[in-house]
């Protein structure tokens, strides 16, 4: 799957999600809401994520392909960030991103909800990020 086509499908997906109140059949889903680097304006993003106590961890897969995706970028550059679920609420989150044994452990978890993971990273020689999101203080 190209990264137009990704892009597609996660623009189709959000007025479902929305319409569904977030209740999405598959994996637990959250909306993401970055900063964009460039604009300074608000962009919005639908993620599976693995609910790990207070934070949430997600995954920078990008379907695989060889650079980041727009958001994760749009974190690093400002890590604040809000996030929400049907399971959750809104909630005010900073991000991290999730290094060594941490998250080798957090890896496998995600694997296990959602399988497409491991294909993801055989396809590409970038290392995919685990990204933690945790309450902002």
């Amino acid at each position: 799957m190209g990264p137009r086509l990704i892009k597609t499908l996660t623009r189709l997906q959000q007025p479902l999600f929305t319409l569904m109140r977030g209740r999405m059949p598959g994996p637990p889903t959250l909306r993401l809401w970055t900063v964009g680097r460039a604009s300074g304006r608000e962009r919005s993003v639908l993620l599976l994520y693995l609910d790990d106590g207070p934070r949430v961890v997600v995954v920078a897969s990008y379907g695989g392909h060889s650079e980041h995706p727009q958001w994760w970028k749009n974190l690093l550059a400002e890590p604040n960030c809000r996030v929400w679920s049907a399971a959750r609420g809104a909630e005010s989150m900073v991000a991290s991103e999730l290094h060594g044994e941490e998250r080798e452990a957090v890896w496998e978890r995600l694997v296990s909800i959602y399988s497409p993971y491991r294909a993801y990273q055989e396809k590409t020689t970038r290392r995919i990020p685990l990204v933690a999101l945790s309450p902002a203080e």
